[in-house]
């Protein structure tokens, strides 16, 4: 549109927000923010001038003027947001001034956002309706005339932003190096999807089969996601462009319009929210979760992946895979030579995200894999809070300790060295579905339909006659709920560890571990 003095005024930002996000993860400013700020994890800067306006101002850092922003280090900030601001600053010299100053306080790689009004949809300066505080004209040009004069950038997104209520141009330059480069101008995707999937390594993991059948369509994808599971698929050659969102950087309550918004950007939108958790795993609070448990397994004894599939619209073909990189697959080529084995190395996934996600007997079996396979070596993975499972091994050379040591993408490279793997529901098990590796799997709040029909060469292992909370009296194979405590999850009198996983005894395990590794031996001889 072209500007219209009864139209929407005052809060330019809330225009612009949705397309910020890619841009503003971490620590930034709003300078010149006025009485509003964009998100709240900005820090807002502003000298309070409009207040002559009528506007009531109280800005996180009241600063003398934009040109200046002593309080910030040199390559202190990931990113500096300024709406409506640029063209108060007199053309020249004090322009360039000061945006040598807003690229000084940001780091390397991060983000200078600039919105300003465009000079073919706003009134010039001198004209009826023009903001009398106005210095300047901005368009394409002149906004590059002043940047030229701060080199080491790459505008890396330009867009005319003149629907609806907004007159407005869209500059975001990226801090680089040297030179100056325009990537917003390479060109764009004939067929393009976008993915949202926020969630834990398994989750991510799952979506990679997603991935992979829309590549397969021939599509360029996008994918929006957090860390920390964004680890896990960060070297995926199926995902073209990763977002990375922090938690709560876009608030939980304005999510469903941020996803409308960005809809609108891509030939095809797939939204993976909550495609298992809160649709398939009840979450407390949910009515799902208050149902019988006989009830809960009827409906939610489906497949993850399946289901994500058909969300996706790409057909049913698993290809769930972790991806390392050629220096990760060496590193693990050297890990495996350091242990020295002459027999199968065991991959040990000790916990998951969940308490449910530990399984009690771990020390039983450790001690009857290594009496009966005397050249066998057991390495334990996981997080740092899962060291304290490794405890008692620490003078055996043949298990080896890993859980807080490696990170997750080393575990997960590992993964192609073993000749075994075990453990509950984590994401390192389902870092190895497809794998032809064989693989153990203490089953928990999910069924082996849920989760692991469709995996390659594994056993599936779940307990039987368990009373608890979510299975009721041992009414359903799995509770099909989601913990996040002991509220609704029964500790084992026994062990404290679940109830479900208690169940499954050391028996049970021994079986198919033993199976499997006298398979390998039989196969290496």
């Amino acid at each position: 549109m072209v500007w219209d003095i009864n139209g929407k005024q005052g809060n330019e930002s809330a225009k612009i927000r949705w397309e910020i996000v890619p841009y503003t993860r971490g620590r930034g400013v709003d300078v010149g923010c006025g009485p509003y700020k964009a998100f709240d994890h900005f820090i807002g800067l502003d000298n309070g001038h409009h207040q002559v306006f009528g506007h009531s101002i109280k800005p996180d850092v009241q600063i003398e003027t934009a040109e200046k922003l002593d309080l910030f280090a040199s390559g202190s900030l990931d990113f500096v947001f300024a709406s409506h601001l640029l063209e108060h600053i007199p053309p020249g010299a004090p322009c360039v001034k000061t945006l040598k100053e807003w690229m000084r306080v940001l780091r390397h790689g991060g983000y200078l956002i600039l919105y300003v009004p465009a000079d073919d949809l706003y009134p010039k300066v001198g004209e009826v309706g023009a903001n009398p505080d106005h210095k300047w004209n901005c368009n394409y040009d002149s906004i590059l005339e002043l940047m030229e004069q701060v080199p080491g950038w790459d505008l890396v997104d330009y867009q005319k932003r003149n629907e609806d209520d907004e007159y407005s141009l869209f500059f975001v330059f990226k801090k680089v190096g040297k030179g100056i480069h325009f990537s917003w101008r390479n060109e764009k995707p004939k067929k393009s999807a976008a993915v949202v999937r926020y969630g834990a390594f398994g989750d991510l993991l799952q979506a990679s089969s997603v991935f992979a059948g829309l590549k397969a369509q021939g599509y360029h994808v996008t994918l929006y996601t957090s860390p920390p599971g964004s680890d896990v698929i960060s070297h995926d050659p199926n995902i073209d462009r990763v977002i990375l969102q922090d938690k709560d950087q876009v608030p939980n309550h304005e999510l469903g319009a941020f996803w409308e918004a960005i809809r609108k950007k891509y030939d095809k939108f797939i939204n993976l929210s909550e495609s298992v958790e809160g649709t398939l795993l009840a979450m407390p609070n949910r009515i799902m979760h208050t149902w019988e448990p006989a009830l809960r397994h009827k409906y939610l004894d489906v497949n993850y992946l399946e289901l994500q599939h058909e969300i996706a619209g790409v057909p049913h073909k698993p290809k769930v895979r972790f991806y390392a990189t050629v220096e990760e697959k060496e590193w693990a080529v050297k890990e495996r030579r350091k242990m020295h084995p002459t027999g199968p190395i065991v991959v040990w996934s000790l916990a998951g995200s969940s308490v449910h996600k530990t399984w009690p007997y771990l020390d039983n079996v450790v001690a009857s894999i290594m009496l009966r396979f005397k050249d066998s070596q057991v390495v334990f993975v996981g997080g740092p809070e899962a060291a304290l499972l490794e405890g008692g091994w620490e003078k055996e050379p043949r298990v080896h300790r890993r859980c807080g040591v490696w990170s997750i993408r080393e575990t997960m490279a590992f993964l192609d060295q073993a000749d075994l793997i075990v453990g509950p529901e984590t994401g390192v098990l389902n870092a190895a579905a497809c794998l032809q590796t064989p693989k153990v799997l203490f089953l928990s709040h999910s069924t082996e339909k849920n989760l692991s029909r469709d995996w390659v060469n594994t056993v599936s292992l779940s307990s039987i006659n368990t009373v608890c909370p979510g299975r009721g009296n041992n009414e359903a194979p799995a509770c099909h709920q989601l913990h996040f405590g002991w509220n609704f999850c029964k500790r084992g009198e026994k062990t404290g560890i679940a109830q479900c996983q208690e169940d499954i005894l050391p028996e049970m395990a021994w079986k198919p571990i033993e199976a499997f590794l006298n398979a390998r031996n039989e196969k290496a001889a």
